[in-house]
C-alpha cells in the first residue's frame, strides 16, 4: 500500500480513505479499465458508418482492445483470475450497459415489433457477445484475434443487411 500510495502522490492514511486494502484498488481499477472499453465500444457503435464498420469499431474497441492489454501483461493470469465478487457485479453492471448499447443499435438498424424481428435482434446481440469468447480458445495472436472480430462483425452486418 505505501508503495501504491507513493505512485499516487498521497500518503498512506489517505489512500485507506478511498480503499480497503490492495484488492479494493485492484477491483477499482480492473472496472475502470472495463469502464473505458465500453465507452469507446459505444462511441464506435453510435459513429457514421455502415453498419459493417460500426460493429466492427463496436468489437474491436471491447473485446479486441482488452485483449490487446491483456496480451501485453504478463499478469494477465493474475488480472483475470483475480476477480472478487465485488469486481464481478460491477463488471456486470457494466456489460450490461455494454448489451443494452447494443440492443439500441440492433433496433434501429433491424426496426420491427414481429416476434420474429425481436428473435433475430436476440440472435445477433448474442453471437456478437458470445463468439468472441470462443475466438480466445486456442490463444491466438493480437492480429488473428482482431482478424476473427472483423469477419464476425462483416457477417453479421450482411445478415442484418440482408
Amino acid at each position: 500500500m505505501a508503495d501504491i500510495a507513493d505512485a499516487a502522490g498521497m500518503s498512506r492514511p489517505a489512500l485507506y480513505q478511498y480503499f480497503r486494502n490492495k484488492r479494493d484498488i485492484f477491483a477499482s481499477a480492473f472496472v475502470a479499465i472495463f469502464e473505458d472499453h465500453v465507452d469507446r465500444a459505444l462511441q464506435a457503435l453510435q459513429s457514421d458508418g455502415t453498419t459493417g464498420q460500426r460493429l466492427e469499431g463496436l468489437l474491436q474497441r471491447f473485446e479486441g482492445d482488452l485483449w490487446e492489454l491483456m496480451a501485453a501483461s504478463e499478469h494477465s493470469e493474475e488480472i483475470m483470475s483475480a476477480k472478487t465478487a465485488d469486481t464481478a457485479e460491477e463488471i456486470q453492471r457494466v456489460i450490461a450497459r455494454l448489451r443494452s448499447g447494443v440492443t439500441v443499435f440492433l433496433a434501429e438498424a433491424h426496426p420491427g415489433r414481429s416476434t420474429s424481428a425481436v428473435d433475430r435482434r436476440a440472435e445477433w446481440a448474442e453471437i456478437l457477445e458470445f463468439s468472441p469468447k470462443g475466438f480466445k480458445f486456442d490463444t491466438p495472436s493480437v492480429a488473428d484475434f482482431r482478424r476473427r472480430l472483423t469477419a464476425l462483425a462483416r457477417g453479421v452486418a450482411a445478415d442484418i443487411d440482408g
